[in-house]
């Protein structure tokens, strides 16, 4: 049962507050999902060819056009594995708000392998990873979502990084 809940309450599950859920969206990945908040995810667009950035890193894949504007589309993989994801023919682009709040570059893409799906998030069905080694960069969390691996992506520092490579080209 979803109960509502106050901006005065915290938004995770306490002794006095149990059963706390939020919306979440599931990235598919390769071999890993991304778990975002649901507000996070503007639209998800079908697959297509990015136009290259010269002297991109690995992570970024290239622009592509979407509602008139130049979107980063980003290999996620990347930062998890060290090689950029292969589009399949099922692939997907999730396109996100930029929440640095710069206007100049207010979205980037996460290149998915299939079509995203809504997550229940809750104390049942999320929990941490303990992470031994250093972290990727450009995640917040390692976690399992009903008993699948997956991260949280600092969606941020994924946008400040972004726009210190794109603002003199987008």
């Amino acid at each position: 049962m979803i109960r509502e809940i106050s901006l005065d309450e915290p938004a995770v599950s306490t002794p006095k507050n149990p059963g706390v859920e939020l919306r979440g969206v599931l990235l598919p990945l390769e071999s890993t999902s991304l778990l975002l908040p649901n507000v996070t995810v503007v639209e998800v667009i079908g697959f297509r060819e990015e136009d290259p950035v010269k002297n991109a890193p690995g992570w970024l894949r290239g622009l592509v056009t979407w509602n008139q504007r130049r979107i980063p589309v980003i290999s996620f993989e990347y930062f998890v594995h060290q090689e950029a994801a292969h589009a399949g023919y099922r692939a997907r682009i999730a396109l996100c708000h930029n929440i640095s709040g710069d206007p100049r570059l207010p979205y980037i893409g996460i290149l998915c392998k299939s079509i995203p799906r809504l997550a229940r998030v809750n104390d049942q069905t999320v929990a941490e990873v303990q992470f031994h080694e250093l972290a990727p960069q450009m995640t917040l969390k390692h976690i399992t979502y009903n008993g699948e691996d997956a991260w949280i992506p600092d969606i941020e520092k994924l946008a400040d990084e972004c726009a210190k490579i794109l603002l003199p080209v987008v």
